[in-house]
């Protein structure tokens, strides 16, 4: 791909990709990306524990990390539209990914704070054990918090549409 030809995304997308995530990329893919701006719109991304640096993957727009253990720091994927990241157990800190229009954060039971989601559409916590507050959650659409036990008021999402409980 010719650089010349193509616009980028933002100055990010410029940068090269990280040697251990270009190799991740490559080996589900049989893709050598080099830059971030040579990414797909969608990106799947399954099963890899060795998966740690997803700081070029932002311009992605769908964005598939599940059971990526070794992710912990989000915070470069504010702007993706569909974003699942099932079992991301390493995750802590989601207060970046506001911007999400889907969220799947299903089995990150290292989540404690989903106070600045209230922003995403469809956001689907089930079995984040960690989580006990989601009065900040009432701009969601759709929240599905099956297996959610650390909550126990939900009296907050009165403007939420769909509400899936155990």
């Amino acid at each position: 791909m010719d650089i010349r030809k193509t616009p980028a995304k933002s100055v990010d997308s410029l940068h090269p990709i990280s040697e251990e995530t270009r190799a991740i990329i490559k080996r589900e893919t049989n893709i050598d990306y080099q830059y971030a701006y040579q990414l797909p719109e969608r990106l799947h991304l399954v099963d890899c524990p060795d998966l740690v640096d997803v700081s070029a993957l932002g311009g992605v727009k769908w964005l598939s990390l599940c059971r990526c253990t070794g992710i912990t720091d989000v915070s470069a994927l504010g702007g993706i539209e569909w974003l699942d990241l099932d079992g991301c157990t390493g995750i802590t800190d989601v207060s970046m990914l506001g911007g999400v229009e889907i969220l799947w954060l299903r089995g990150c039971t290292g989540i404690t704070d989903v106070s600045m989601l209230g922003g995403v559409e469809r956001l689907y916590l089930n079995r984040c054990t960690g989580i006990t507050d989601v009065s900040m959650l009432g701009g969601v659409d759709t929240i599905c918090l099956d297996g959610c036990t650390g909550v126990t008021d939900v009296s907050m999402l009165g403007g939420v549409k769909d509400i899936y409980l155990d």
